[in-house]
């Protein structure tokens, strides 16, 4: 039954409750109703797309002596009419789903000044595409530090329930017109005078000098779910513009972020009340929470974070302590994959875990399921509970044996050389890198200690991330053919390999995981760029998540410590990097490139194995042929073939 008439609220009053013609797509909710509220559900399809207009139902309502509710269900891609942040007379929840949405900013950029008292108390939408002009938003970002209060905070004085859960946006074919406005399709065109790079950097900069403050004083739930990009960008500028003082569910989940440490900074102090943080289904490496750095909760205040179904493969037994302890906040991280080999940090989870006297306590008796956690690695021990492993599966005490059995055997010759090899093993020692890159790049001489690398099927070699300032010197490197050693690889640079129509944060996503490496040029330049931070953090988030080398770090120049980011500080000391300045510079950047395989046998036969080098064109012929030969009599397994040419 379509939009039945009330019983004694219209009976006097010939208006209907909704505009003409909605009863086409809304139906009162039976049950939904009262003197004083009405509650409606509209299902949008392809016949009514695009006639759920919020401005006309804003206009409407404004007059009436009651309140609405709506459920918003689009089938088909129908889209509707939304305008943010919904504010409007009467209107006190909308909950939107599976649409496509227009007019998404236009208060905002048009500057509507709204007369409305904050009423709004529910606002939810999933699963919803937002239509946006690529050109209305490059003014809006050069505005951003005048935006208005009720477009930045949006009744926020009212709202309760605010769920913006799996967002995306399409550009339409402002996105076309923007790339034939740029000249992207020409082939001398130039990232750096890109307006939208320009006009994102700004804005970054400028979200911070915006004067007003939300105040959602009565928040209570906020959702951000299953959003690939909520990054740190949004919890910074949140935390520092936005107040929540009673806010209690707070969640992040399916949000791949890698590292959660800024958004625990005076977490006490931006969410007082929070009872419930939701980080479960990232992609987080490790229990980034420092203990010490929190306020002492009120008695009875408990703040549950959900760690579960991330990335976390170790556990620290003194940062598991410093949780367990803590009585103002409860951390579930179950259902991680636990990498159970022979470690110190293992043997002394494995003392911990079975110390039964110590988990009869109550605030050990919280965490019980740590003691239920499984290894997931090794294979041997995968299902293996934490509380029935025992430090003799790790074969700790086998590689001790073995190790002190092959020592007593050299003792006796080793003697004897030791002088004649002290001189040698020093300058091994002092310059082992040097050596092995100089004898695999100059002689083409794989050491035996040299761990064979599986050969990846990527459409790059290398994404290289840089600064726009510096892409003469960049240019120079990785497009000038006159470098022989670098001549077999193939870079994707943003200037050259960008696709048309994407945007730039798409872009830099599917050219990181095109790219067999990202090699990061960092500089004064690099740092002071929103977009190359946002390339370094996807590269080192790629590093971690693959779990080997994919991250390249060129230093162009001495910068101070203290002039860096935390976490270009800690990749630093974590990741190799290549200084421009260095005597074996180019030596050193072809090897870290490089695929670098021996001769091995397989099945009795031996076989070469074809590695992607600068020094392919100069590869014995004889190898050459033993390798083609084989790969003639390979069976239905994957072929490894050479790398074409850039």
């Amino acid at each position: 039954m379509t939009a039945r008439k009330l019983n004694q609220t219209f009976t006097n009053n010939s208006t209907p409750p909704l505009p003409p013609g909605w009863d086409d797509f809304c139906t009162e909710k039976n049950g939904g109703s009262s003197f004083t509220t009405l509650q409606f559900v509209c299902l949008i399809d392809r016949n009514n797309s695009g006639r759920w207009n919020f401005g006309e139902l804003r206009n409407y309502i404004k007059s009436r002596e009651m309140k609405y509710r709506f459920d918003v269900e689009c089938l088909n891609g129908a889209n509707i009419s939304l305008i943010s942040p919904a504010k409007a007379k009467n209107l006190i929840e909308i909950r939107v789903d599976k649409c496509v949405i227009e007019d998404y900013y236009s208060d905002c950029i048009n500057h509507v000044i709204i007369p409305f008292p904050d009423e709004m108390e529910y606002i939810a939408l999933t699963d919803v595409v937002i239509m946006a002009d690529i050109f209305e938003m490059m003014y809006l970002g050069g505005i951003i530090a005048n935006i208005t209060h009720d477009c930045h905070c949006g009744n926020d004085e009212s709202v309760v329930t605010r769920i913006l859960s799996n967002r995306t946006y399409n550009f339409g074919d402002s996105a076309k017109r923007y790339n034939d406005m740029v000249g992207r399709e020409k082939k001398m065109y130039n990232i750096s005078d890109e307006p939208v790079l320009r006009g994102a950097q700004k804005m970054h900069y400028d979200t911070f000098k915006i004067q007003h403050i939300c105040n959602y004083s009565k928040m209570q739930t906020l959702d951000y779910s299953i959003n690939t990009t909520p990054g740190k960008f949004y919890i910074n500028t949140k935390k520092e513009t936005s107040r929540y003082p009673v806010l209690q569910t707070l969640n992040f989940s399916f949000t791949d972020m890698s590292s959660v440490s800024e958004l625990f900074d005076d977490i006490d102090k931006y969410f007082p009340k929070l009872k419930l943080m939701d980080l479960s289904h990232c992609n987080i490496q490790k229990l980034d929470i420092d203990i010490d750095s929190l306020t002492k909760q009120p008695t009875g205040k408990v703040l549950v974070v959900n760690f579960t179904h991330n990335n976390i493969t170790e556990l620290q037994v003194d940062v598991l302590e410093k949780l367990i302890q803590e009585e103002g906040m409860f951390v579930n991280f179950s259902h991680n994959p636990l990498n159970c080999v022979c470690s110190q940090d293992m043997k002394e989870l494995i003392v911990f875990v079975q110390e039964k006297e110590k988990w009869t306590k109550p605030e050990y008796q919280r965490y019980e399921y740590i003691r239920e956690m499984t290894c997931l690695y090794p294979a041997r021990l995968n299902g293996t509970a934490l509380k029935d492993l025992q430090e003799s599966q790790l074969m700790c005490s086998f590689h001790r044996k073995l190790t002190r059995s092959i020592l007593i055997e050299a003792v006796i010759p080793l003697t004897v050389i030791s002088v004649l090899l002290l001189v040698i093993i020093v300058v091994m020692v002092r310059f082992r890198q040097e050596i092995r890159i100089l004898l695999y790049t100059r002689f083409n001489v794989v050491l035996p200690c040299q761990q064979d690398e599986t050969i990846e099927d990527k459409k790059f070699d290398a994404f290289v991330s840089y600064s726009n300032e510096d892409h003469e010197w960049v240019r120079s490197v990785f497009e000038d053919d006159s470098i022989e050693k670098l001549k077999c690889f193939k870079f994707c640079l943003h200037h050259r390999d960008f696709m048309a129509g994407k945007t730039i944060t798409e872009n830099i996503i599917d050219s990181i995981e095109s790219s067999r490496h990202t090699i990061v040029i960092v500089s004064r330049h690099f740092l002071d760029s929103s977009y190359c931070l946002y390339e370094f953090e996807e590269a080192l988030r790629q590093s971690l998540s693959e779990k080997k080398r994919h991250l390249l770090v060129i230093l162009f120049e001495d910068i101070a410590e203290e002039e860096m980011p935390k976490v270009l500080k800690t990749c630093l000391k974590t990741f190799t990097y290549i200084h421009r300045d260095d005597a074996i510079f180019l030596d050193r950047l072809v090897y870290s490139l490089s695929y670098k395989q021996k001769r091995r046998k397989d099945g009795g036969k031996k076989h070469f194995v074809a590695y992607e080098n600068p020094l392919c064109e100069q590869t014995d012929k004889n190898m050459e042929n033993i390798f083609q030969n084989n790969m003639l009599q390979a069976d239905n397994s994957t072929h490894l073939q050479r790398p074409v040419k850039p």
